[in-house]
C-alpha cells in the first residue's frame, strides 16, 4: 500500500498562447518528502471534512532520472502518494511562479527567511494553499515539532508579499520557433526564465508530411538564436516541432496520471525536456492572444486578432487526455477583411473531470486553414462539494438536461416528481465517480406543468423546480 503524504483541491487556470504551442515532455515520480512539517487544519476547505491533517512542505520526485527534485502540493483535498506519477502540463499560475522563484528551496538566503528549513518550507506550502484553496492561516491549529505561531506569522508574511508583488508574474517561453526573414525559413530562440538569451545545444527538429528541413538538429549561441532552417515542399497544415532540454520555470504545474487530478508545482527552476510546435503556411490572420479560463466544469476560450484577410471563421477543437482524438466542438464566424482588432469567445460547458487541450482551425473563404494551439493544458478538477444545478433549457419541451457534481465516488439517486409529490422518473440510481455529471430527461409522456427533481447522495439532498410547456 502506498503511503499517503498529502491532501489536495481544485485549480483555476488561465493559459495564454498563440499559433505556437509549447508543451512539456518531462515525467515526475514521487519518491518522498523533504523539508516541512505535518499540519492540522480546522475547519478545512475540503468538503465533508471538519479537520485535515497532512504534510506541508517540499515533496521530492525523480524528474526524468534526476533524483530529489523539489515540488510543492497545489491541492489540499486530493491524496498524493509515494510512487504517483505526474507530467509537465506546461500550465502555470502567477502566485506559484512568484513563490517558487523567490522562496525556499529556489533560494536559501533572503530577508525574513526562517532559520529552520522545515519551518520555512511549511510556511511556503501554507501560502500556496492559501491562494489555491482559500486556506485561512489561523485555522492551522497544530504544526508538529515547531513553534506554531512562528510558522503562521511567516506564512502570512509570504502571502502579503505575493499579493503586493506576485499577482502578475508570467512565464517565459524558454524554447520557441520563430519565422525567418525568408518565408521558407525559421529559427529557434532560447531564453532563460528571466527572458535573457541562453545557448542550448542539440535541439531536435521534425516536420510532418512529405516536406523536408535543411537540418534536423540546431544549437543556439549566446544570443539565444540558432542559424536559419529552410523548409522545402511544405503544405499548409504541416507541423514543425523543436524539442530540447531547457529551463522549466518553478511554479509550472505537473498533473497526476490518475483520474483523481493530483496537482503539483515545480519547487524551483530546473532543466527538463520541452517541445514547441508551429503549423506551417500561416494565413493572413494574426492572433494576438488565446486564453482559457475555468469555472467549475465549464471552460471559456477567448482569443483576439490584430488583422484579418479573407477570414471565414474558426472551428474550435478539443482533445482529452486518454482519448487522444481531436473533436470539433463548435464554429465561430470570422470578420472577413479587417485591420481592426477583433475579439472572439467560445464556451465549452459541462465537461467531466480531466485534462484538455484546445486549438482553433482558422479557415479562409477558399477553404485554406491554419491551426492555432492553446499554449498548455486545461485541467478540470474534481469538485469540492455536492451540488445540483438548474436544468436547461427551462421551461423545456420535451427534453432537458440536469447537471450535478459529487466530490467523491458515491451512491447517487436523481428522481423526478410531479406537483403532487408522485415520482414520475428515476434518472440515476447507483454509484457514480467523483466529478461533474449531466443526465437527460425526456418528458414526452408527461403533460405540461411544474415538476421537481431531487438529488440524494451521502446525506446530501437538494430539490429543484422545472417547467414542462407543451
Amino acid at each position: 500500500m502506498k503511503k499517503s503524504i498529502l491532501f489536495s483541491a481544485i485549480l483555476f487556470l488561465c493559459l495564454t498562447g498563440n499559433a505556437f504551442s509549447q508543451f512539456g515532455n518531462s515525467i515526475a515520480i514521487l519518491t518522498g518528502t523533504g523539508d516541512g512539517r505535518t499540519v492540522t487544519i480546522s475547519p478545512t476547505p475540503c468538503d465533508g471534512e471538519d479537520t485535515t491533517a497532512g504534510f506541508a512542505g517540499v515533496i521530492l520526485a525523480n524528474l526524468d532520472g534526476v533524483p530529489n527534485t523539489p515540488f510543492f502540493c497545489l491541492d489540499l483535498c486530493t491524496g498524493i502518494s509515494i510512487g504517483d506519477t505526474a507530467k509537465d502540463s506546461s500550465s502555470t499560475i502567477p502566485e506559484a511562479i512568484y513563490i517558487t522563484r523567490n522562496y525556499y528551496p529556489a533560494k536559501t538566503s533572503y530577508p525574513g527567511k526562517l532559520t529552520n528549513n522545515n519551518n520555512e518550507a511549511c510556511a511556503v506550502q501554507l501560502a500556496i494553499w492559501h491562494f489555491r484553496n482559500g486556506v485561512v492561516i489561523d485555522n492551522v491549529i497544530a504544526i508538529t515539532g515547531s513553534d506554531d505561531q512562528l510558522i503562521r506569522d511567516r506564512a502570512e508574511a509570504i502571502i502579503a508579499d505575493v499579493i503586493l508583488n506576485g499577482g502578475s508574474t508570467t512565464q517565459i517561453s524558454t524554447l520557441e520557433i520563430k519565422p525567418g526573414v525568408d518565408p521558407n525559413d525559421f529559427f529557434i530562440e532560447t531564453l532563460d526564465t528571466a527572458g535573457n538569451p541562453v545557448a542550448i545545444d542539440s535541439i531536435l527538429l521534425s516536420i510532418t508530411g512529405s516536406a523536408t528541413l535543411s537540418t534536423y538538429m540546431v544549437s543556439t549561441d549566446g544570443s539565444g538564436v540558432s542559424p536559419d532552417v529552410t523548409v522545402t515542399g511544405a503544405t499548409a497544415g504541416d507541423v514543425i516541432s523543436a524539442s530540447a532540454d531547457v529551463l522549466v520555470p518553478g511554479g509550472v504545474t505537473y498533473s497526476g496520471y490518475s483520474e483523481v487530478l493530483q496537482l503539483l508545482v515545480l519547487g524551483r527552476t530546473t532543466v527538463a525536456n520541452r517541445t514547441d510546435e508551429i503549423t506551417w503556411g500561416a494565413l493572413p490572420v494574426e492572433l494576438s492572444s488565446f486564453t482559457a479560463s475555468i469555472n467549475g466544469s465549464d471552460v471559456t476560450l477567448n482569443w483576439a486578432t490584430t488583422e484579418e484577410i479573407n477570414n471565414s471563421g474558426f472551428e474550435v477543437e478539443r482533445l482529452k487526455t486518454g482519448i487522444n482524438t481531436w473533436e470539433k466542438i463548435g464554429f465561430v464566424g470570422g470578420n472577413g477583411n479587417t485591420t481592426i482588432s477583433q475579439s472572439y469567445s467560445y464556451s465549452d460547458r459541462n465537461l467531466t473531470s480531466g485534462i484538455y487541450t484546445y486549438r482553433l482551425k482558422q479557415i479562409d473563404f477558399n477553404g485554406n486553414f491554419e491551426y492555432y494551439n492553446l499554449n498548455g493544458e486545461v485541467i478540470v478538477g474534481v469538485p469540492n462539494n455536492f451540488d445540483l444545478s438548474q436544468n436547461y433549457p427551462n421551461p423545456f419541451n420535451p427534453e432537458t438536461k440536469i447537471n450535478f457534481q459529487i466530490p467523491n465516488e458515491s451512491n447517487v439517486s436523481l428522481t423526478v416528481f410531479d406537483n403532487s409529490g408522485k415520482e414520475v422518473a428515476t434518472l440515476v440510481n447507483g454509484k457514480k465517480t467523483a466529478g461533474y455529471h449531466t443526465v437527460s430527461f425526456n418528458a414526452s409522456n408527461l403533460s405540461s406543468g411544474i415538476y421537481f427533481y431531487k438529488l440524494e447522495a451521502e446525506g446530501f439532498t437538494k430539490v429543484m423546480k422545472m417547467a414542462l410547456v407543451k
